[in-house]
Order: structure tokens, then C-alpha cells, then sequence
């Protein structure tokens, strides 16, 4: 948390130091952006998980159950490809978040990217991308967990 910290107030003092860079402006936008735009998105996976950790636990009914599992399954879109619907495990966990954040901060990376492209951008313009490539990974996520539950849902015939 320190460093973190201690990095804002150097990036800050040095956007407010450089003549080329007006505090408040197009380019110290653009800058805020691109250097905070991943840890932003893997900030916003972390909440959704943490809403979706305090439906789970100790949730014994299909009302918490069911919006605590998708709201999880979005915040860590790998959850399916480690099979944690049907095997459970801590180290599965792990895994899934470990690599669900990597892929967050990729796609905060790739927002970022594509949201300082234009002339003027600052976080509106990271929103609206980063929501188009979002919808994407969720969308895999929840057909993985389809294809999943209509796998697992075939009864082999009888021989």
C-alpha cells in the first residue's frame, strides 16, 4: 500500500513539474489512464468477488446461492476452467483468481490502450472500452459454464 502510495505522489509531482504536462489536462489524463487503467480493472473484479463471497458464505438456499455463484463467476471468469462448480479445492481457488486477475489487468491494459488512442480520452472512454471487452470474457465464461452443465448433465446410456 506504501509504495502504491508513494508512486501516485511521485507521478503526480512529476506530471507537475514537467512544462510539457498540464496538471488537469489532456495528456496527464491520458497518462492516469494508461498507468492506472489495469489496477482499476482488476479493482472492479475484486469488489464483484467480494459481493459474490458475502452471498456464498454460509448461504444454504438457491436465493443467495445462484446470484452469489454468477456474480463469481464474473468476477473470476477461470472459475469454469479449473472445474469449480463440480470439484472444489483451495488450490483450484487460488488458481482461478491468481490467473482471473491476470486476465483483468490485461484487459485494463488493452482498455487503456484503446481509450488513449484518441486525441482526448480520459476514464469515460477507458469505461466504454473496457466494458466492451468484458462482456466478451463474460459471455465465454458463462457459455464455458453451459457447455459444462449440459456435459455434466448427459447420462451415458446403460450398457
Amino acid at each position: 500500500m506504501q509504495r502504491s502510495v508513494t508512486s501516485l505522489v511521485v507521478l503526480l509531482l512529476t506530471v507537475s513539474q514537467s512544462p510539457s504536462i498540464v496538471p488537469d489536462g489532456v495528456a496527464y489524463h491520458r497518462l492516469l489512464v494508461r498507468k492506472f487503467g489495469p489496477y482499476l480493472a482488476v479493482a472492479i473484479s475484486a469488489a464483484i468477488g467480494l459481493v459474490a463471497a458475502l452471498l456464498l458464505v454460509g448461504s444454504e438456499s438457491a436465493v443467495r446461492g445462484i446470484p452469489g455463484f454468477i456474480l463469481a463467476i464474473v468476477a473470476i471468469p477461470t472459475l469454469p476452467l479449473f472445474g469449480v462448480p463440480v470439484m472444489g479445492g483451495t488450490v483450484r481457488w487460488l488458481l482461478a483468481i491468481v490467473s482471473s486477475a491476470a486476465i483483468w489487468a490485461f484487459m485494463g491494459h488493452l482498455a487503456a490502450q484503446r481509450s488513449t488512442n484518441r486525441s482526448i480520452s480520459s476514464w469515460p472512454e477507458w469505461r466504454r472500452e473496457w466494458t466492451r471487452l468484458s462482456i466478451g470474457v463474460w459471455a465465454g465464461a458463462m457459455f464455458g459454464l453451459a457447455v459444462t452443465a449440459i456435459a455434466l448433465g448427459i447420462n451415458p446410456v446403460s450398457m
